[in-house]
């Protein structure tokens, strides 16, 4: 029986082809790479995760004061820094903030809405792309692609079902008051708006949010903020939204959510209360690459706020995390 199996085991390697030298190196290479950052070690606002389509991989672009860096992971728990991702050249337009990097896929490459600021121009929002998710970006156009007439802020994308993108963005409280969520559609290159810019709900609308006092302007400020839209079509059609502000009682940083049972004009129905109580919010959804629906969001909202990334359910009427 031994001389039989030895037989078949010397067969088999005989058989079998030998590795070629790129696949060698391909293998020694992801031995070499190193995921040593532990999740709960991570120190992130705004936390956006890629499910990368192209290479299996997860990533997050962090603020990194006037740049941003890439973090990678395969499994949402151990991560590994990839360097800069975007460092501003000279003339580019955006001088501070550098705030709530959000990466999509979008037509083959990777696309970074990124809100800017100067002190000669409004904050807005640009878009950053690159044909790699860790980079480096460029910008798309030195400039906002947010109303230059506006203060907005957490610029992102929604694609609708024929494929065509559209820009969600908070017009600021600080300017308005009452925090505005505003649609305009995107061009197919993304490069401009078309049309004129809707205002889809104030921060208000929504029963369980409260008022916030900014002593940094002049003269101080008194109003509801409007943070961080996201929409998911869910799997019965209908679009979800979730959004950030902060709780009328405690006062709290706090994730909304909102339905529309049409289009990205809705009309958009609150929920009473806000989906979490642990002061964190600016949440994202995704389903990472076994098909599991995600929850990410910072918490708490004073420093430190780290990434938290949770299951999450749709009962039919809201959004529940596990």
């Amino acid at each position: 029986m031994k001389p039989f199996i030895c037989l078949i085991i010397s067969l088999f390697m005989v058989l079998m082809p030998p590795e070629s030298e790129a696949q060698i190196r391909k293998k020694a290479k992801q031995k070499a790479v190193r995921y040593s950052i532990h999740i709960d070690d991570l120190q992130v606002r705004d936390p956006f995760i890629l499910a990368d389509p192209q290479s299996g991989n997860y990533y997050l672009h962090v603020n990194d004061t006037y740049r941003l860096i890439c973090y990678e992971s395969r499994d949402l728990i151990h991560w590994r820094y990839c360097g800069k991702s975007f460092v501003p050249a000279k003339d580019f337009w955006g001088r501070e903030d550098f705030w709530a990097p959000d990466l999509f896929y979008y037509r083959n490459r990777y696309y970074l809405f990124v809100t800017f600021s100067a002190p000669d121009r409004k904050r807005g929002t640009s878009i950053l792309v690159s044909d790699h998710p860790v980079g480096p970006f460029e910008p798309l156009t030195n400039g906002p692609v947010t109303p230059a007439d506006q203060m907005c802020l957490d610029g992102t994308l929604f694609v609708d079902e024929e494929g065509m993108p559209w820009l969600l963005y908070c017009h600021e409280w600080l300017e308005v008051g009452d925090g505005e969520i505003c649609v305009a559609r995107l061009s197919e290159d993304l490069t401009h708006i078309e049309g004129t810019p809707q205002v889809l709900f104030r921060a208000s609308a929504a029963p369980w949010v409260g008022s916030l006092r900014s002593n940094k302007t002049t003269p101080p400020v008194q109003g509801k903020v409007t943070d961080a839209p996201f929409v998911y079509r869910l799997e019965d059609g209908r679009l979800l939204m979730l959004w950030s502000s902060f709780q009328r009682h405690a006062g709290l940083y706090a994730i909304g959510q909102a339905i529309s049972e049409g289009d990205i004009y809705g009309p958009w129905q609150h929920l009473k209360q806000p989906l979490n109580r642990d002061n964190g919010g600016h949440a994202m959804l995704f389903r990472d690459h076994s098909g599991i629906l995600k929850i990410s969001y910072h918490a708490p909202n004073r420093a430190p706020s780290r990434p938290l990334i949770r299951n999450v359910t749709f009962n039919g009427t809201r959004l529940l995390i596990e």
